[in-house]
């Protein structure tokens, strides 16, 4: 009994340490805590997640106001981004997409309120056809800066055979004036759109400076204004009703003969022209030779939207260049850029070449220039430049002779005319042709072939006699008058040293010779370049001023002579 009570004694001493057991607890607690700390961390986060996905901030909606060209398939990936609940500073994002013409937009834009009822709600995020028109938007600012969403360049649109025999003459964006007003003309449509605005800038781009954007100073040059103006005045003859390209195209399509239509072709961007032939209409693309114009709808965020809008435009337009973006406009017949463009597949009738080089974007102002000539073009001069020869142009001036100085002037600007004016060349000293104080060296004729003809036959005179200046004047005036063509313009450019020194016509007198020679059906202007501040300016000045006419007094060495003499033989 006594060993029983030992035993039992031993055991107890024998047991669990207390140290270890409160260990234990200790090692318990914390793994409780830990795991605690855990729940509660995913917990914060889940209900982060659940706060974002309620969004905090409220619903806010993303205007989007893009080119129909590219609307349809920036509304589809708006739905597909919308779908996805895209959050942007805690608001949940919905995106709507209004279609503009290009125009229409940036004349909302530009104005100082914007006006909603023209082109829809105030976008943050503008896609419109070209950078060229995105000139509206400069005083708006943009946040980030402008990327082109998608490509397409400018072609012309027109039945397969017109196309392969424009391009088997190797024809260039310069070409097409003479094509659209020669005897078998192109009958080229010019409706209202950027196809057109940024063909008719080709069309004004001289080839010596097509690599650098078309300035509003060559835009306005005689050339460029001639230029335009030709093929502005063919496209009157196209049909009234033919008012889009659709219009256009569908004229081409139903036409049983395509080189008798009405209309035979029409500037339009490629991808339009895909979306036809793919259901199965007879069209093809010309590209005609040099840069290209490209429609490259920019993404433009604008500067003006809040904070949160500007954040949504910039979202999307990351998800609108990713894969489902990119695959959708290839679809549509888009060009995609990127590190590579990525093109459409082939379709028959119209590949997807390379585009090298692309046409320089303008400046604003010279779209805009080229425009107004368009939309008031200005028609073929028809101009009888009266020169005068007498010994007084045998003056040196600035190390030539005034006559030497008229003539390098005079073979500048006419080698600039347009080829459906008309042109005569004079000269006036005293009896150079019989009795007469005058000669033609060329009768009023094509401004090319009286050029050549008459600056052959001026390079062999020489300084002559006296000064009968306003004998010769009646004389040009009376046979303008005569031959006078309601086609542009008519006029008399008189370029003179003078004084007059033929007394046997009084200054009166030549003004009211003047005044009963002028027909108010057949208007003539006379127009005066005086090379010399001469005693009889004043008659002239009158003189010209009865006709609506210039006067300008300079130097025969001012190297601006030429340049004068261009815009006064030039149409206007």
């Amino acid at each position: 009994m006594g060993n029983h009570r030992r035993d039992h004694a031993e055991r107890r001493r024998r047991g669990v340490s207390r140290g270890v057991v409160a260990t234990v607890v200790v090692l318990l607690l914390l793994a409780a805590a830990v795991v605690g700390w855990f729940a509660v961390r995913d917990r914060s986060a889940e209900e982060a997640e659940q706060a974002a996905r309620a969004c905090v901030e409220g619903e806010a909606t993303l205007a989007v106001t893009a080119d129909p060209d590219v609307a349809d398939v920036l509304r589809t990936l708006g739905e597909s981004w919308t779908a996805g609940g895209p959050v942007v500073r805690d608001h949940c994002i919905t995106t709507a997409v209004t279609a503009a013409p290009t125009a229409v937009a940036a004349e909302a834009l530009a104005a100082t309120t914007y006006d909603p009822s023209a082109a829809g709600p105030e976008p943050a995020l503008w896609v419109p056809s070209d950078t060229a028109a995105a000139a509206a938007v400069a005083a708006r600012g943009t946040d980030i800066t402008p990327r082109s969403v998608v490509t397409s360049p400018v072609v012309l649109g027109a039945a397969p055979t017109v196309a392969d025999g424009l391009a088997a003459a190797g024809s260039r964006w310069t070409d097409l004036p003479a094509l659209a007003s020669s005897a078998d003309p192109l009958r080229l449509a010019l409706p209202t759109g950027p196809a057109t605005a940024a063909t008719l800038v080709a069309v004004a781009t001289d080839p010596g400076t097509e690599t650098q954007p078309l300035t509003v100073d060559r835009a306005t040059s005689p050339a460029a204004v001639s230029a335009v103006s030709r093929l502005a005045l063919a496209a009157r003859d196209v049909p009234a009703d033919i008012a889009d390209v659709d219009a256009a195209l569908d004229t081409i399509v139903r036409a049983p003969d395509p080189t008798a239509a009405p209309v035979r072709a029409v500037p339009v961007t490629e991808q339009q022209l895909a979306m036809r032939i793919r259901e199965g209409q007879q069209l093809a693309a010309f590209r005609p030779a040099g840069p290209t114009p490209m429609a490259d709808h920019p993404g433009l965020v604008l500067a003006t939207a809040d904070p949160t809008a500007r954040a949504a435009a910039a979202e999307f337009l990351d998800y609108v260049r990713s894969a489902p973006g990119r695959e959708a406009f290839l679809a549509a017949g888009f060009r995609v850029p990127g590190e590579s463009t990525d093109t459409p597949d082939p379709i028959v009738g119209l590949d997807f070449p390379a585009v090298d080089p692309v046409a320089p974007v303008p400046t604003a102002d010279a779209r805009a220039a080229v425009l107004g000539t368009a939309a008031e073009p200005s028609r073929p001069a028809s101009t009888t430049v009266l020169l005068d020869v007498s010994g007084s142009m045998e003056s040196i001036d600035g190390g030539s002779t005034r006559l030497d100085n008229v003539r390098a002037a005079l073979g500048q600007a006419t080698g600039a005319l347009s080829g459906d004016g008309r042109l005569g060349v004079w000269i006036y000293s005293r009896g150079l042709d019989g009795s007469r104080p005058y000669r033609v060296l060329a009768p009023l004729g094509p401004s090319a072939e009286s050029a050549r003809t008459g600056l052959d036959a001026l390079s062999g005179i020489t300084p002559q006699t006296a000064t009968s200046t306003y004998a010769s004047v009646l004389a040009a005036y009376r046979s303008a008058v005569e031959n006078w063509s309601p086609d542009g313009p008519q006029s008399v450019l008189l370029v003179t040293d003078g004084p007059n020194d033929d007394t046997s016509i009084s200054p009166s007198s030549f003004l009211q010779s003047l005044a009963d020679a002028a027909d108010p059906a057949r208007p003539v202007r006379l127009d005066v370049v005086s090379l010399a501040d001469a005693s009889d300016i004043d008659t002239l000045r009158s003189a010209a001023g009865q006709t609506g006419g210039d006067v300008i007094v300079t130097a025969s060495s001012d190297p601006g002579l030429a340049g004068t003499l261009e815009r006064l033989t030039s149409a206007r």
